[in-house]
């Protein structure tokens, strides 16, 4: 992240009034950034945070958490980075992993205090961005030490304890070349939080091209189409279910979709097929590129629209020099076309998980990172998920991998999107159980129907035990922390339905 820091000090200096980072409220210019991180940077020193020291970061995105970012590169701390979320952490989580870390100091606001109930009998000075005034601190410009100080990502308690996965911030200098003229820059919304791996790249290659950083304080299409608008933005980074989201609500009032939006970029999951055939009815000149990645590999795979002829159900092949295995049970490289647990090697893994040596002997295997995504590949490379090892469904001794019958879901009529999980049953381990998300409402007694439609439709595409055995109407597929669905939310829904 060096080049980050140095990109913004080079900017300032060549066009201060260059728009660097904005939000619905706030801009800052590269002068204004630059001059405001070595401000805080001060503020850190009077705070007796050291080189080395670690500090947690809990903000949504605004233009404070740009520049914080930018200080704690300079100041040469470790930052900790969680998802303001406040469902996704409690209070005690917050402390303890504070405590574990030995932070000195947590970054949040006044909504997330509050809304925490996180009380100010805690082993850690808590800052609230919008009570601190940078300019009561000097202008420090502490020079880089290029210490390699770690960046760590702290995942949400959904599933658990909050998992931490460090990552050296030298993954994050991208070696682009140095712009030699000035150019207009080009305005890049980025919907997913910041504290998101993928998200956090992204927003670090656009400073240092010298563009312009938009953030969504809001996951709210209305909202980011006022900022689409307001700012003619060009590129938007988002997830698949942001995505859908969007286009729902494009449809929904009739609006014809922004002309200024040249390039979408998807990261976290795939793009569904379902999806791809909905983006094809988009304007010609519009670029997607779908981007699968992990927070402990970064960037694995890529594939543009142009490619997805006869390719529909593919996440691309490997970037930036990545190696991809598939491997067995036993740890064997499988043949083309084979399904087996998907290897990394990359220059961009993480170094471990945060105090568990055990989960980072199980997930990084000499030079590669086990991701637990299922899959395979085929004779020109092209890498096919079929879903997470974990949410494989074992029934009666078949094997049936979740992201096969979904696809085939999302091809009946009137179904917008599905999620198949597996339930326990006495008998034959688990069955599938498919939970639907239909294009248009509808009565109880066209549901009946619809469901015989969908099960007939199944029968018609899959072999007999990977049909559904049961088939729930939900009117929204709920999303964990990463925006993917939350299989463990629906797999208690049915418990409480069934029990009630």
């Amino acid at each position: 992240m060096d080049e980050v820091s140095t990109s913004v000090a080079r900017w300032a200096a060549k066009d201060p009034e260059r728009a660097a980072v904005i939000d619905e409220y706030a801009t800052l210019s590269y002068g204004a950034l630059n001059e405001r991180a070595n401000r805080w940077v001060g503020a850190l020193q009077a705070a007796g945070v050291t080189p080395g020291d670690g500090v947690l970061l809990m903000l949504p995105n605004r233009v404070e958490f740009i520049e914080v970012l930018v200080a704690m590169i300079r100041a040469d701390v470790v930052p900790y980075f969680m998802n303001s979320n406040v469902t996704y952490y409690t209070a005690d989580d917050v402390i303890n992993l504070a405590v574990s870390t030995n932070a000195r100091l947590l970054f949040t606001t006044r909504a997330f205090i509050r809304e925490m109930a996180l009380h100010k009998e805690v082993p850690f000075r808590v800052w609230c961005v919008e009570e601190v005034n940078v300019f009561e601190y000097p202008n420090t410009e502490e020079p880089l030490t290029g210490r390699g100080t770690d960046i760590v990502f702290f995942t949400s308690g959904t599933t658990g304890t909050p998992k931490g996965i460090i990552v050296n911030k030298s993954v994050f200098n991208l070696r682009l070349p140095t712009s030699s003229h000035v150019i207009e820059p080009r305005l890049h919304l980025l919907i997913k939080p910041l504290t998101f791996r993928g998200s956090m790249t992204t927003a670090c290659n656009i400073l240092q091209e010298g563009n312009t950083v938009v953030v969504a304080r809001q996951s709210n299409p209305a909202k980011w189409m006022e900022l689409i608008e307001r700012y003619n933005i060009f590129f938007i980074n988002l997830g698949p279910s942001d995505f859908m989201r969007w286009l729902d609500d494009l449809e929904s009032i009739g609006a014809r979709f922004p002309s200024s939006v040249k390039h979408i970029m998807t990261i976290g999951e795939p793009l569904t097929g379902a999806l791809k055939s909905r983006i094809k009815g988009l304007p010609s000149h519009l670029r997607i590129t779908d981007l699968y990645g992990t927070s402990e590999a970064g960037a694995i795979t890529m594939i543009n629209d142009h490619e997805w002829a006869g390719k529909d159900e593919s996440c691309g092949r490997p970037v930036f020099f990545n190696t991809i295995r598939i491997v067995d049970e036993n740890d064997r490289d499988l043949p083309v076309g084979e399904v087996g647990e998907v290897w990394v090697k990359t220059r961009y893994r993480m170094r471990e998980y945060f105090g568990d040596p055990v989960a980072t002997s199980e997930t990084c295997v000499g030079d590669f990172v086990r991701t637990g995504d299922m899959g395979f590949l085929d004779e020109q490379g092209y890498l096919y998920l079929c879903g997470r090892k974990h949410d494989m469904i074992k029934l009666s001794g078949f094997q049936i991998f979740p992201g096969e019958v979904e696809n085939v879901l999302r091809e009946a009529s009137d179904v917008e999107d599905a999620v198949v999980i597996g339930i326990h049953h006495p008998e034959r381990m688990q069955e599938p159980i498919a939970f639907i998300r239909l294009r248009e409402p509808m009565n109880a007694e066209s549901e009946v129907k619809k469901r015989r439609e969908i099960l007939s439709f199944c029968e018609s595409r899959l072999a007999r035990y990977k049909v559904p055995a049961g088939v729930w109407f939900v009117k929204e597929i709920p999303l964990n922390a990463a925006g993917k669905a939350d299989r463990r939310e629906l797999a208690q829904r049915l418990v409480r339905n069934t029990s009630g």
